[in-house]
């Protein structure tokens, strides 16, 4: 037999063998599932169980489908109507096996508002308080009534093009995100709140005083101007001499003694 007939020969039967290993294992039944979550691991909501509980819920015959069946976009779609979930995907093994990563909102905070409770996440969304999971976050609450969602599950304040949205919880997410980011200066702090006239105070772990952040802008110069009074003043008479600490004036730190 000639070198070039034997070549394509061979070229054709391990075809058809691919051809027919891809037939068969798409009217295969899937052959299980494996999910994956990705988190920093501070504060976890989902675990790769619950996604599986999730997939079953929505698709309660999906370990019996062939594979040829399974819509990986339908499952990533269910999966994203979720509020813990930030991002899905799904696809499916060689092995049969359908593998699937999530990405979950990170919460940072805990937002206690007009009666309702709910987590706000580092990308903004507001979601509802897990009923398996605990979360050591920064508790938020404020005196300022304004209008909310009744159920703000879905809200993400993240949007700039929503020019309505309310503006308590929008300030502590922002701080509440940069205190997240910035683990230094938020592993002292347990709870933010929104006064009357709309300064957002910060209240530390240790001691009772309270400090006055004002608004958002310019977070990073405020906190380092903090670090600097706490080390040079705090550090050397106690967190108990002073009642309260104020950042809202630029440049300023200006701390009032008991």
């Amino acid at each position: 037999m000639k070198p070039t007939l034997r070549n394509t020969i061979i070229v054709v039967l391990v075809a058809a063998i691919v051809a027919t290993f891809h037939i068969v294992r798409r009217n295969s039944t899937m052959r299980g599932m494996e999910c994956s979550v990705a988190t920093d691991s501070r504060n976890v909501l989902l675990t790769p169980h619950d996604v599986d509980s999730l997939i079953l819920s929505s698709f309660p015959q999906m370990l019996k489908t062939d594979i040829k069946d399974i819509d990986r976009k339908a499952v990533v779609n269910s999966l994203l109507k979720h509020p813990y979930v930030a991002e899905a995907k799904a696809h499916v093994t060689t092995g049969g096996k359908l593998l699937v990563d999530i990405r979950q909102h990170q919460p940072v905070v805990r937002m206690f508002y007009q009666g309702n409770e709910y987590y706000i996440s580092r990308q903004g969304t507001c979601m509802p308080l897990s009923a398996k999971h605990y979360c050591h976050l920064l508790v938020g609450s404020t005196s300022q009534e304004e209008p909310l969602l009744a159920h703000p599950t879905r809200m993400n304040l993240a949007d700039t093009s929503n020019h309505h949205q309310p503006s308590s919880p929008l300030k502590i997410w922002k701080l509440a995100s940069f205190l997240y980011d910035n683990t230094k200066y938020g592993a002292i702090f347990d709870q933010v709140y929104v006064g009357d006239k709309g300064d957002l105070f910060l209240v530390p772990k240790l001691g009772e005083l309270t400090i006055n952040v004002g608004d958002t802008s310019q977070l990073d110069k405020k906190f380092n101007n903090l670090w600097s009074f706490f080390d040079q003043g705090i550090s050397q008479v106690g967190w108990d001499t002073y009642s309260s600490i104020s950042l809202k004036f630029k440049g300023q730190v200006v701390g009032t003694k008991k």
